[in-house]
């Protein structure tokens, strides 16, 4: 089933802000790593924007009807007002960034990946880790999406207590 597109006029049922071909052109352009096939690929996508709507945006979403965290009114970036009825092109390629770098930690071999430490010796040195946590494994805050998302998201230091 091809994925539902948000274009920022609150379309019912979106499941995503950039489609399978721009992710191919997107993974092309930046050398990274997707899947073949168009299903794999929206899958991808589709996990790429539940993990947005989890991320603390600015401003407000425009309609309690709307499934995705975009479009919303009130958000300053670089001292402008974005308009509400358009999806801001770093949103698009943020999520297109998030989807790789899911698919990366999709391929990583679990084995791999460490937990925090647990045990240290300082004589000879000898380290433990603890088994890595669902927090270790999923796509680092701290990859290209993050940088796409810069100056969207609500920093940890502001709290928004209500609408004026």
């Amino acid at each position: 089933m091809a994925l539902v597109i948000e274009t920022g006029l609150i379309v019912p049922g979106a499941e995503s802000f950039a489609t399978a071909a721009e992710l191919v052109t997107y993974a092309a352009n930046f050398g990274r790593v997707i899947p073949a096939d168009t299903p794999s690929q929206e899958a991808l996508l589709r996990r790429a924007a539940l993990e947005m709507n989890a991320k603390p945006w600015k401003g407000y979403t425009v309609s309690s009807a709307q499934v995705l965290c975009w479009p919303r009114y009130e958000v300053c970036l670089n001292k402008w007002l974005l308009p509400s009825n358009t999806i801001p092109a770093q949103v698009k390629a943020g999520q297109m960034a998030l989807a790789t770098e899911i698919y990366a930690d999709d391929l990583k071999d679990p084995a791999t990946k460490q937990g925090a430490a647990i045990r240290k010796k300082v004589g000879p040195l000898e380290f433990e880790y603890a088994a890595a946590s669902s927090i270790v494994t999923k796509a680092a805050a701290t990859r290209q999406s993050y940088a796409q998302f810069a100056g969207l998201l609500e920093s940890s230091s502001q709290v928004k207590l209500s609408r004026s």
